[in-house]
This record gives structure tokens, sequence and C-alpha cells, in this order.
């Protein structure tokens, strides 16, 4: 085979790729990342408990009374603190996270089937994702992949959307207002009646709900597995 023959082979090869195959698989190991994170991050937290239960504990072989009282009013803030804030911070931390890894992934797929979808017509998309308008990059990658790519996400009958739409929700208020939640989304309420998100000082009126925002584990676990589902099942 002389060198235009393997040259031929090569190109062959190359446009028989799909860019998106592989865009695809290095966001799912993205999220397989964020999975092993999750577990981490449980298990430290709970570790953390075990040891500082058992320290205090031991502290307080011997008090009795008054000695008692003093050392657990004096100590306790310290196992406290485990859920109190370093949980939380984990939590909302692995919310910000986890979105980023959202919009990083739809971003992801949108280059990979942009270059399939030039391979396929044999011209240039100049267009880019980011140069559409939308409140973030969430919109722009789900207007780029239906008006420019043309791909039906039929987003109106997946039931993953809506979840990830609420973690953008929840996101937003962690990011830009401290924690503060103020949402009519029936998701984020659905979340809340089940107790998955708690709001402190919960109020409502005319159908919106606010409060400030505790996470709880079984959201975590739940929504990542509904982001999971979501970019396993995208049509490519």
């Amino acid at each position: 085979m002389d060198e235009e023959e393997k040259k031929a082979k090569r190109e062959k090869l190359r446009k028989g790729i799909k860019v998106a195959h592989m865009a695809h698989r290095l966001v799912m190991y993205g999220f397989e990342e964020i999975d092993d994170f999750n577990d981490f991050m449980k298990s430290a937290i709970k570790r953390e408990q075990n040891l500082t239960s058992e320290r205090l504990n031991k502290g307080a072989n011997g008090l009795e009374g008054e000695d008692l009282e003093q050392y657990w009013d004096f100590f306790a803030e310290d196992y406290q603190k485990i859920g109190g804030i370093f949980e939380k911070l984990a939590l909302d931390a692995f919310v910000v996270m986890l979105y980023s890894r959202v919009e990083t992934g739809m971003a992801t797929m949108c280059d990979g089937l942009r270059q399939d979808r030039q391979k396929e017509k044999g011209e240039e998309i100049r267009l880019r994702y980011s140069d559409l308008r939308g409140s973030g990059y969430l919109d722009q990658a789900r207007l780029y992949m239906e008006k420019v790519l043309g791909i039906d996400l039929d987003l109106g009958n997946n039931p993953q959307w809506p979840e990830i739409v609420a973690l953008r929700t929840l996101r937003n208020a962690i990011v830009h207002e401290e924690g503060w939640l103020s949402t009519k989304n029936d998701t984020v309420k659905k979340h809340v009646k089940q107790g998955w998100i708690e709001l402190k000082n919960q109020e409502e009126k005319n159908g919106e709900i606010s409060g400030r925002i505790m996470v709880h584990s079984g959201y975590v676990d739940y929504i990542l597995a509904q982001v999971h589902t979501f970019f396993t099942d995208m049509e490519i």
C-alpha cells in the first residue's frame, strides 16, 4: 500500500468516527468523577462524625452531674458543626459543581455535534452556541442543538429536563443570593415537600416559596441520577 492509499484510508476512517460519540464519552466520564466525589464526600463526613463522637464520649468518661453538663455545653458544638456547617457547605458546593458539569457537558456536546454536521454537509458552521441569546449556557446550548443543528431534544416530554432546570434554580440561589431562594418552580416545590430541600424561615405567597436553602443528601443522590440519565439518553 503506497502513501496515497494509506492517506485515503486514514481519511475514510477519520470521517467514519463520530466526534459526538467521543464527546459523549468524555461528558459521561465527568459525571462518573462527580459520582465518586459524592461517595467520598458522604464517607468523609460520616467518618468525621464518628471520630468526633468517639473523642467527645472519651472526654466525658468519668464526668458526672454539673461537670458533665458543662462539658457537653462546651464541646457539643464541635459535633454540631459537622452537620450544620461542613456538611451544608459540602452539599451546596456539590449542587454548584454538578450544575457546572451540566453546562460544560451541553457545551461539549454542541461542539461535537457541530463537527459531525460539518463533515456530513461538507460546509463550515461558523455559528457557535455562545453566539445565541439565552439566560445562560444551558439555554444557549439547548437552542443551538434545536435551531442550528436540527436535533429534536423533545424536552417537553423529557422527565429529566425539569429536574435540570430546578437544579439551575437552586444553584443560582446559592451562588447569587447567598442561599436565599424565591421561586415558583414546581419541581423545586416538590423537593421541598419531600424534604430533600429544606427552606429555613419558609414563606409562601402568590404561588412563590422563599427561604434559605438547606440541601439534604437525598437530593444530591437523586439529582445526580437524573442528570446521568439525561445525558445517557441524549440522541446523538
